[in-house]
């Protein structure tokens, strides 16, 4: 169903992607600093979920009919940029990306869910699926959905190793961090940072 060659230039591409800064390894790095690795897997596997569901959507054309639409594209963008924001303000203010020690850790499932959130509420993820990933299907392979939709799930399993390998990683700090709060403040402070100024670019972002 897929091109071998293609899928061979697809994958390196994709890694790259994956391994660029951005909201989503700007998550995953807080959550194992601060929770350790267990984090670090689930906020992966919400930013993996996240890529699989906008594949789904451009595999059936929903994400073109929201770019296709600046009142939709308003809204997505909208919405996005204040969680973005919020998310950095709480990390500024409550250490909300990296717990100090004996805090309460975020739970499991709140740490997916977040990483998830941060996915698709971020336009710039459906905008950049939209054009990347038609590019490696061909119409005399079959039908084109199924081709992008594949496409989006290698992107996507892509996304869960290594950023559960980014993630693992992260973790080995723990230690070392929990035992400097002053350093935990100020990666909150950059990191909340980078959030709001990432929610600012998005709010900027013209409709495509």
């Amino acid at each position: 169903m897929l091109d071998t060659q293609l899928l061979l230039l697809f994958i390196p591409v994709a890694a790259l992607f994956t391994l660029a800064p951005g909201p989503d390894s700007l998550m995953l790095l807080g959550r194992a600093l601060g929770q350790g690795r267990l984090a670090g897997v689930a906020a992966a596997a919400g930013c993996a979920l996240g890529i699989l569901i906008t594949s789904v959507l451009v595999a059936a054309g929903l994400s073109a009919v929201v770019a296709a639409s600046e009142t939709l594209f308003f809204v997505l963008r909208a919405v996005g940029a204040v969680y973005l924001v919020w998310v950095g303000i709480q990390a500024i203010r409550r250490h909300g990306l990296i717990p100090l020690k004996g805090a309460a850790p975020l739970p499991l499932k709140r740490v997916f869910l977040s990483s998830l959130t941060v996915n698709l509420l971020n336009p710039k993820v459906a905008v950049f699926m939209l054009a990347f990933l038609p590019q490696y299907a061909r119409p005399a392979l079959g039908h084109l959905g199924l081709q992008i939709f594949l496409l989006g799930a290698t992107y996507a399993l892509i996304t869960l190793v290594l950023m559960s390998l980014m993630g693992a990683g992260a973790a080995r700090l723990r230690d070392f961090l929990q035992a400097r709060p002053a350093v935990i403040k100020w990666l909150n402070i950059g990191a909340g940072s980078a959030f709001i100024a990432s929610g600012l670019k998005v709010a900027s972002m013209k409709h495509p």
